[in-house]
């Protein structure tokens, strides 16, 4: 029996996908924190709103691929793809961080 496999092309090109919206999500988090710093709240929770869809587009990428593993269908070791996982993480983690200096931002005013 011949186990299925991702093609390489495939994965890179999942890969470049998913590092393309994690990027847009980090430069809507930062614009926002900027808008926040001076006082523009309204317009630095639409770009929160517009980082969190890029992250969907970007972790529903990466699900697919990791979905695929779990049916059975072999992945083959990327540098590139786990790139692109690191970044997808460090985006969620910043876009929590965010979030909360944004409240701080609110509560002080600007």
């Amino acid at each position: 029996m011949v186990m299925k496999k991702v093609d390489s092309n495939e994965l890179n090109l999942l890969s470049m996908e998913v590092i393309l919206h994690s990027g847009n999500a980090r430069s809507f988090v930062f614009q926002a924190v900027n808008k926040a710093s001076e006082g523009d709240f309204d317009q630095a929770d639409s770009l929160m709103q517009e980082a969190n869809k890029q992250v969907v587009i970007a972790h529903k990428a990466q699900t697919s691929t990791l979905q695929k593993e779990a049916e059975g269908i072999e992945i083959p070791y990327s540098p590139l793809f786990g790139h692109a996982q690191d970044t997808l993480m460090t985006i969620k983690t910043e876009i929590n961080l965010m979030k909360e200096i944004i409240k701080i931002y609110k509560k002080l005013k600007v």
